[in-house]
């Protein structure tokens, strides 16, 4: 797989750290590898996206693996299964991760997807099993094709909502968990804070 990580910090370098230490045991190696570190609140999260998009494209790469400085993996995940599914839904933006509860709302449901359960849709296919949603495109740890990065992040308050309502234009535009709808988180959020600005 022409994979590129694309690995996005802003200076809190335990938390870099322990996602290093956690993907380099839950992830295969990468062809290609892009950091961007705004530990200097520069870029702001939607120009650390930016910058990191234009980066990646240069690569030359099929996919890019989006994973922020402050998460680690519960379990190993398998970037060539969430691809091939990608291959076979051209209309599925993009392949995630499932993070703890994280919000008020999340966390009395008990689950991302238990606070909106019929917004879900679990799909088993060919051994793999992903559940669909048209909810959000998220920043948290997932797969895409290197084809999103030509749609531009946006340099805008609420930039992923806002690219998210771009995306859904298309009607069949979905997004989805690895795993399927109730499975536990695969990835922990373990940033207390955001720290940076233009979110």
């Amino acid at each position: 797989m022409n994979v590129c990580l694309l690995l996005i910090g802003d200076g809190r370098d335990e938390y870099r750290d322990r996602t290093i230490a956690s993907a380099k045991e839950m992830l295969p190696e990468f062809k290609h590898a892009v950091e961007v570190d705004d530990r200097d609140h520069k870029l702001g999260f939607a120009g650390a996206i930016q910058y990191g998009w234009q980066q990646a494209l240069a690569t030359g790469a099929d996919w890019v693996f989006h994973l922020e400085a402050d998460f680690t993996f519960e379990r190993p995940v398998p970037l060539d299964r969430m691809a091939a599914v990608l291959r076979r839904h051209p209309k599925l933006a993009q392949v995630c991760l499932k993070r703890q509860p994280w919000n008020d709302t999340e966390r009395a449901a008990g689950g991302i997807v238990e606070a909106n359960p019929d917004a879900y849709t679990q799909h088993v296919e060919k051994g793999d099993i992903f559940t669909t949603h048209r909810l959000c495109f998220s920043t948290n740890p997932c797969l895409y094709p290197m084809a999103i990065c030509n749609h531009g992040w946006p340099q805008v308050e609420h930039s992923e909502g806002v690219f998210t309502h771009r995306l859904l234009e298309d009607e069949d535009c979905r997004f989805a968990f690895w795993g399927a709808k109730f499975d536990p988180p695969m990835v922990q959020h373990i940033g207390e804070e955001r720290i940076g600005h233009s979110y």
